[in-house]
């Protein structure tokens, strides 16, 4: 696997971050804080999620400010590029490969499905455990057997093997409990034979009644199919009876009520023709009236449009009237602002010559102030008087050189230490020998005697005691030369505070030197009676801009008053044709108007009234023929309906002479009593057939249950020997994983001696790696002898959980193409860290592509390419510059 390319939006500090990978070594790098492992951590959910650490929480991720995150990440695997995106906040996620001229779907377009892709092309515990070295695992090598063990279990993928261990456990188990089953089956199922003799025998018994009750059936269905034919002759005769009585009542009643409807019919009939003459009168009086009512109309609306449009119009001509007044004493106020204007124009002037006059020294007032205010700024960074400044530069020099005294002092320390410490297990060693010992001495050989070995004992105890004793005086002077270098360091601390107060007492120096030379007086009443003039200037440009903007109003003065007579003279234009045409109409006033629309108004009303006799004398008139036309065919109807109804008495009288209740009553009875004995003899011969089928069905069941337990009993064979092969694999299994951890272990042992002598500057001649019960034990070896993690100084032990971590990677380096490591220098010292840069190119060059993230500039010696994340205005920017191998 190797990665392209990665795009970041709206993730923690990064707004929208692009990162392109190349094969080497890339390497992130940029304060802390800045968003470098951000990047691996988009990385990592990008590829997987919801898959993540538990550190990675979606309410974190969101930027501030931001609106969605999303993740994009392109990458190679056995040659076939790929690309996966996520919006994290909305849920939506695909993955697509390139087939050489198109990007194309890999699977369905959700979170999990892409996920689950993932997990099947790189599984996630293969990427964040072998592939991907976070922060903090160095701490877990380090922190006790147990959690070094975890460590090298996930890397290494012991886990699955363990898994296997205990999943092939659980196989035996069912196996056992599938046994158990079969062997349980096999003894309830002893007694089957004598099951299936019984059911033979009940078998047999109910043939026989079904036999013996079979023939009597046909005899009754006979003899009852007799009675029923006769019975539904009787029944159908009955029906006609009975439905042509119905059919009479119905006729009988059709008839009533036909000859009620004709007389209702008659009697509508001369109410309609005494209406319709009632309405040909009301026409004739409507028509007489149409004329007057016209004329009505056409007065009353011109009264009403005479006295709408000549208010209006009149209150127009009045309002034109005052505006044209208003106009004219306007453009008399207006001659008189020409002098005023030619006045501010000369002022203005004079202000603007003496402002000019004044400009150098409002620039240098200026330019004073903003050296004040540098000044007063720098004085408030500035905390250390020029004694203090002096003395501070003396601490620090004398800093400097015990703490070079005190790092050879603690070396000496180390390697005197290390002699003791050695020379304690060769006496403590030589003490055990002794015990041990008969015969002869093995240190010089000689004879052994009880005597001589109490006193070579006593002297090795006395000297193993001395040793320990000046162990412990170096260890005492070793911690008070430890808190002594954290004093010295926190006196060093302080250099880059003395640079920063230096600088700052320079700068307020200089700016101090610069203000002596300007008039400070001066230049502020030079300022004032600047700003004074300003004032004064705006004043009169103000009120210039007004009087200028009033007197260039004139001539849309004069225009307007132009518009306003002209819209006068039409509106009385107006007012003079409407006076017109009520002459026009025969009429002097608008009083004889009224007079002739009072007079009319009685007939108008009228002919409202009558407005709808015509209309209402046609719909009578049509409803007269309706009724007549009603009339005819109701009596044809009443004539029909009276020959139907003789008709169906004659038949009547027909089907009764045929018809016997007594006899239908008989045969009812004989039906009833045969059709129950028939269907006993049914229901018994049911309950037979139902009993023979249930026991042949038992026959058929135990017959397969006995074909069953031969299986069965088979299949137990078979489950028995599969226990012993499942129990022979997980033994294999154990052996094998146990062969694997040793030879891994033994190979990372190898290359984590070779990165720890190199960033140790081969002061240990190797690392010991060792799988016990418990964990697995880290040591070191030091003048041919093993020491354990506690030998080792704070730097020592964080170079060798380094080792430890990368020769782990290393191992898997023929199996994976990408090693990602996040902060792998911190605790490490500057030395250490110029040996870390060897090593990455000498041994991690072995793997195709490496990401590392640090904060460390050294590291750019040794990278292919540097990605620089920085912090700008609270958002992380990534600038990328390409390196030479």
């Amino acid at each position: 696997m190797r990665i392209e390319k990665l795009i970041v939006k709206d993730f923690r500090s990064h707004g929208l971050t692009r990162v392109t990978f190349t094969s080497g070594i890339n390497l992130i790098i940029g304060q802390n804080g800045n968003g470098k492992s951000s990047l691996l951590d988009a990385l990592l959910i990008g590829l997987y999620w919801p898959s993540r650490p538990k550190d990675l929480k979606k309410d974190d991720i969101l930027r501030a400010g931001g609106t969605s995150t999303e993740v994009t990440v392109f990458f190679e695997k056995d040659g076939v590029r790929y690309q996966i995106h996520r919006n994290i906040t909305r849920g939506m996620a695909f993955a697509k490969y390139h087939d050489g001229t198109s990007w194309k779907h890999v699977t369905e377009a959700s979170q999990r499905a892409v996920r689950d892709w993932m997990e099947r092309l790189v599984p996630y515990d293969v990427f964040l455990n072998a592939i991907y070295i976070r922060q903090g695992e160095i701490d877990a090598i380090l922190e006790s057997d147990e959690s070094r063990e975890k460590v090298v279990r996930q890397v290494l993928g012991l886990d699955r093997y363990e898994n296997a261990y205990r999943n092939l456990l659980e196989v035996r188990k069912e196996i056992e409990r599938r046994i158990s089953s079969a062997e349980d089956y096999l003894k309830s199922t002893e007694n089957l034979d004598g099951l299936m003799e019984e059911l033979e025998r009940e078998l047999e018994d109910t043939l026989r009644e079904i036999n013996e009750l079979s023939p009597q059936i046909p005899e009754l269905e006979k003899k009852l199919g007799e009675v029923e034919k006769r019975l539904g002759e009787l029944d159908a005769l009955a029906e006609e009876i009975n439905a042509l009585r119905l059919k009479i009542r119905q006729r009988e009643g059709n008839v009533k009520a036909l000859e009620a409807r004709l007389g209702e019919l008659k009697k509508g009939i001369e109410e309609i023709r005494k209406r319709i003459g009632e309405l040909e009168k009301k026409v004739k009086e409507f028509r007489r009236l149409k004329e007057k009512a016209e004329l009505y109309l056409k007065l009353v609306e011109f009264r009403k449009r005479y006295a709408d449009e000549k208010a209006r119009n009149e209150k127009l001509a009045e309002g034109y009237r005052t505006q044209i007044k208003a106009i004219e004493e306007r453009l008399s106020e207006l001659g008189e602002m020409e002098k005023r204007i030619r006045e501010l124009e000369k002022k203005r002037e004079e202000l603007k010559g003496k402002i000019e006059g004044l400009e150098e020294s409002v620039k240098a007032y200026e330019e004073v102030r903003s050296l004040k205010g540098n000044l007063e700024r720098l004085k408030k960074r500035l905390e250390l008087k020029p004694e203090e400044i002096e003395r501070l530069g003396k601490e620090i020099e004398a800093a400097k050189r015990r703490k070079d005294e005190i790092q050879r002092e603690l070396e000496e320390i180390n390697g005197k230490r290390g002699e003791l410490k050695s020379r304690v297990g060769e006496r403590n060693k030589a003490i055990l020998e002794l015990k041990k010992a008969k015969g002869r001495c093995p240190v010089c050989g000689s004879e052994l005697t009880e005597e001589h070995k109490r006193e070579l004992i006593t002297k090795y105890q006395l000297e193993v005691k001395d040793v320990l004793r000046e162990i412990r005086e170096l260890d005492s002077r070793e911690q008070k030369l430890r808190s002594e270098l954290v004093k010295v360091e926190a006196t060093l601390k302080r250099e880059r505070e003395l640079i920063s107060q230096m600088e700052l007492f320079e700068q307020i120096k200089e700016l101090e030197g610069k203000l002596k030379k300007y008039d400070l007086e001066g230049l502020r009443k030079a300022v004032e009676e600047c700003d004074e003039l300003k004032a004064a200037l705006g004043e009169v440009e103000g009120e210039l801009k007004s009087l200028k903007t009033e007197f260039g109003k004139a001539k849309a003065l004069e225009k307007r008053k132009e518009e306003l007579r002209k819209k006068l003279e039409a509106i009385e234009r107006k007012l003079a044709e409407l006076e017109g045409e009520l002459a026009e109409l025969g009429f002097s006033s608008v009083g004889e108007l009224d007079e002739r629309v009072k007079e009319l108004e009685p007939a108008y009303r009228r002919y409202l009234e009558l407005k709808g006799a015509e209309s209402e004398l046609e719909s009578e008139r049509k409803r007269l023929e309706r009724t007549e036309k009603e009339l005819a065919e109701a009596e044809k109807e009443l004539q029909e309906e009276s020959s139907s109804l003789k008709g169906l008495r004659e038949s009547l009288r027909e089907k009764e002479k045929l018809y016997s209740k007594e006899e239908h009553e008989k045969i009812r009875e004989s039906f009833v009593s045969l059709s129950r004995e028939l269907a006993g003899k049914r229901t018994q011969l049911k309950e037979l057939e139902k009993k023979r089928d249930g026991t042949m069905e038992k026959l058929k069941k135990l017959g397969e249950e006995k074909e069953r337990r031969k299986e069965r009993a088979k299949e137990l064979e078979e489950l028995r020997k599969a226990r012993e092969r499942v129990q022979s694999l997980r033994e294999k299994v154990r052996r094998y994983k146990a062969m694997l951890k040793e030879e891994a272990l033994a190979k990372v042992g190898e290359l984590a001696s070779e990165i720890f002598e190199e960033l140790t500057e081969e002061k240990y001649s190797g690392v010991t790696v060792k799988a016990e019960d418990r964990g697995i034990r880290l040591g070191v070896v030091y003048n041919g002898k093993e020491y354990g993690l506690g030998f080792l100084s704070g730097g020592e032990r964080i170079a060798l959980g380094l080792a430890f971590r990368l020769a782990l990677s290393l191992y898997l380096a023929g199996e994976i193409s990408l090693l990602i490591l996040d902060e792998p220098t911190p605790y490490l010292d500057e030395e250490r860290r110029r040996r870390l840069v060897d090593i990455m190119g000498r041994y991690l060059r072995k793997i195709p592509q490496v990401i590392v993230v640090s904060h460390d500039e050294e590291l750019k010696d040794a990278a292919d390419r540097v990605i620089r994340v920085s912090l700008e205005n609270g958002v992380s920017v990534v600038k990328e510059v390409e390196l030479g191998v």
